[in-house]
């Protein structure tokens, strides 16, 4: 919930200053890079509250990936790309007599975004957009996560003079599974508040 009113407040900040704004890719076919996600938080949940189940507690994760941004107008870049990402969970079981040891898990997932940038006062952005989530994990402790998530986020962006590079610094919160592809009637959701680092090559 801290992220939610956190990024909410971000909003309200770049609708005042995005009149000026003006995408750094502008005048080119976009860009190409590399990526890599981390140090934040993770969690797995279910939305309805249920009894006699074990808990989850995320213990951290990472994602690397590539990205390609295309301008659309002055103001607005389309992104999309692919990351690999891995999750370490705690699994503890339900309340029971001599319930087993909390024991970890590890679970990986491939995404595959699309989302839209909104820059303002040159050097910040807003971010957001959907992204199809691909379980690619071995262990069956958790609900698999392939299906149609979401991400939001707020970013500052610089880029080098005299040559195309570009770097990025993207603060984000993502949710896997909103829409999840499997048939469960209690399916369980998964996310992750971080940082997202990016590297990259402006097109001539």
């Amino acid at each position: 919930m801290k992220q939610i009113l956190f990024f909410i407040l971000c909003l309200l900040i770049g609708i005042s200053g995005s009149l000026k704004a003006q995408s750094s890719f502008s005048k080119s076919k976009g860009a190409i890079g590399i990526t890599y996600s981390g140090l934040g938080d993770n969690d797995a949940y279910y939305f309805e509250s249920l009894v006699g189940i074990g808990g989850y507690d995320g213990k951290g994760y990472y994602s690397l990936g590539i990205t390609y941004i295309r301008p659309i107008t002055k103001r607005l870049d389309i992104e999309t790309g692919i990351s690999y990402s891995k999750y370490k969970y705690r699994v503890s079981s339900a309340p029971m007599p001599d319930p087993p040891a909390p024991y970890n898990i590890t679970n990986a997932v491939v995404d595959i975004p699309v989302t839209v940038r909104w820059n303002f006062l040159k050097y910040f952005f807003l971010n957001g957009g959907l992204l199809l989530g691909i379980d690619t994990g071995k262990e069956n402790h958790l609900d698999r996560q392939t299906g149609i998530g979401a991400m939001i986020g707020v970013g500052v962006k610089y880029d080098l003079k005299n040559v195309p590079v570009g770097f990025f610094a993207n603060p984000y919160f993502k949710m896997h599974s909103l829409l999840p592809f499997s048939m469960e009637k209690y399916h369980q959701r998964t996310d992750e508040s971080g940082f997202r680092f990016g590297v990259v090559y402006s097109l001539p």
